[in-house]
């Protein structure tokens, strides 16, 4: 994938897909290089087993072929996405898996939200699905945008026919009504949009995800303008391949439309804590407007976390295409932190591998002597 382009035109490095990816050798190695005796605190301070969260990203994360080594050598992971793929198939008339796989490379741009919507839900839900296969169970679940959705079927909030019937229709109506314009990723602190009359005239924040970066949403028009304000004021940032403004008022024409393509769709609370970024906080009643919120309400990333990191040490499992959570985890979580983050899947590199590597680091003994304190409500 090329560099991307940030500050005077330098060639702006893209995050790791991981925290670890930096670090040569196997994951483990890698994990051990970041945490140091992060296993052996724990256990000093008495504290217990951790929770396991899944956390679930929304459109940016997305590219094709990703999860083409686990399709192909994971039979869970596949015939998970085969069937998603059939029922899918049943609304849009074409295969996702096709269109997902085929030709296209990944540093290609995969923006068709007729695909990438149900092909962001698919590889969440069947990598979710592969890593409870292999023993690791989530105690709680995080969504993102349009993460919600898998985060809310992995709950046992609503069934998984349902959700992704709703993510398809979710698509089309916004490929057929949606206003075009875009997301922004900035490297830089909030205070930066709260002390500029200029980008409060042509964007809102849509997203907060650590100290120094989060996202600006806004209409076609402006997005030019808005690059290039950055660019002058030499703050990097990154255009997020979703073609729409989501997490802003410019979506507020598409509530109707968006009302009625999840007009099916019921989740309901179960006895699996889902923890949402429409909300900064744990699900505590499902409003009938939910799955509109989570479109468009500010992402409030560092918020959940913080919630969770209040109750009690979490292992942190990005299930995300491009393990995009996990990398803002790397500057949210403190460094004396007993919580891991983990990134699910990685873009490049050996995925098979990779996901063993994890499992063996969730499994029990890698976890700490389990006690009674610090549950996750």
């Amino acid at each position: 994938m090329a560099p991307l382009r940030g500050q005077r035109g330098r060639a702006m490095r893209r995050e790791p897909a991981h925290p670890l990816d930096a670090h040569r050798g196997s994951a483990r190695r890698a994990f051990r290089a970041r945490t140091g005796d992060g296993l052996r605190r724990t256990a000093e301070i008495g504290v217990t087993k951790r929770k396991i969260a899944f956390m679930f990203a929304g459109q940016g994360s997305q590219y094709y072929q990703m999860g083409r080594e686990l399709y192909e050598s994971n039979p869970t992971f596949r015939m998970n996405m085969e069937h998603m793929d059939r029922l899918v198939q049943a609304q849009l008339g074409t295969s996702v898996i096709a269109v997902l796989y085929g030709p296209n490379g990944k540093a290609e741009p995969f923006t068709d939200i007729r695909f990438t919507h149900p092909a962001i839900f698919m590889v969440e839900f069947a990598l979710a699905r592969t890593l409870i296969a292999l023993g690791v169970e989530p105690d709680c679940t995080l969504g993102a945008s349009l993460g919600t959705f898998a985060a809310l079927t992995v709950a046992h909030c609503c069934p998984m026919e349902e959700a992704l019937a709703a993510v398809v229709r979710q698509a089309l109506a916004i490929e057929r009504h949606g206003p075009p314009g875009g997301m922004i990723a900035v490297l830089a602190k909030p205070a930066l949009y709260e002390a500029s009359p200029y980008l409060q005239a042509r964007s809102v924040i849509g997203g907060r995800n650590f100290a120094s970066h989060f996202v600006l949403s806004a209409p076609h028009e402006h997005l030019a303008d808005i690059e290039g304000f950055l660019f002058q004021a030499e703050v990097p940032f990154l255009r997020i391949p979703a073609p729409y403004p989501f997490h802003g008022p410019w979506i507020d024409p598409l509530r109707a439309a968006l009302l009625e393509a999840s007009a099916g769709t019921r989740p309901r609370l179960s006895g699996i804590p889902v923890y949402c970024c429409a909300q900064g906080g744990a699900l505590e009643a499902i409003p009938d407007d939910y799955l509109w919120q989570v479109a468009r309400k500010e992402v409030a990333f560092s918020r959940v976390i913080a919630a969770m990191e209040a109750s009690c040490p979490v292992d942190y499992v990005d299930c995300s295409p491009s393990g995009t959570l996990s990398t803002f985890l790397k500057y949210l979580l403190p460094k004396q932190a007993d919580s891991r983050a983990f990134s699910a899947m990685v873009p490049f590199g050996r995925a098979t591998e990779w996901l063993a590597s994890v499992v063996e680091q969730l499994q029990p003994n890698g976890r700490g002597e389990q006690n009674m304190r610090g549950e996750i409500t």
